[in-house]
């Protein structure tokens, strides 16, 4: 059996910018059926995505890491052709809902 499954975010939305949260929660629910249904890990692949909002990082990685932690994210999904300002607002997306969760333990 494949243990990964790709979602090709150029093929899901034909867009090179991907800023509404909307398109976040589609690929967020896909994630889901991958990772939750499936037990496979759930492959993002930004090729011919040039940039992404804070809004769409959060609901594909935030929503997760609040929920399960940095270390279930990273043994889950996977990110792929992927540049660096991809790559720099994904991770801080992940490090906002940790620094939220560690604000949430100590009130």
């Amino acid at each position: 059996m494949e243990r990964e499954e790709v979602i090709k975010l150029w093929d899901l939305f034909e867009c090179d910018f991907l800023g509404l949260r909307v398109e976040g929660e589609v690929v967020r629910e896909r994630m889901e059926e991958i990772i939750m249904k499936k037990g496979k890990v759930a492959v993002l692949d930004f090729e011919g995505v040039r940039g992404i909002t804070h809004a769409f990082a959060d609901e594909v990685v935030g929503i997760f890491t609040s929920a399960f932690g940095k270390e279930w994210v990273q043994r889950n999904v996977r990110v792929i052709n992927a540049n660096e300002n991809v790559k720099f607002i994904l991770n801080l997306a992940v490090k906002l809902r940790l620094r939220q969760s560690q604000r949430k333990e100590t009130d």
